[in-house]
């Protein structure tokens, strides 16, 4: 039996990188199965990019800005 790896629609939970204005995503810097890892994912980001907007996002919802 062969397994597909997984796509990115199986992902629910989004790190993303926005703009300076906040009105589009620069960069996708993780996503997630599962909030514990989207929520370690968010934490680490938050390190790296001072000064930006980072945001943890669920679908259409933000989790954390």
């Amino acid at each position: 039996m062969r397994v597909s790896p997984p796509t990115i629609e199986e992902f629910a939970f989004h790190v993303e990188l926005w703009s300076h204005d906040d009105l589009r995503v620069d960069d996708t810097l993780a996503v997630a199965k599962n909030i514990r890892v989207a929520r370690a994912a968010y934490d680490e980001a938050l390190k790296g990019q001072e000064g930006r907007i980072v945001k943890l996002r669920h679908g259409a919802r933000v989790i954390l800005p």
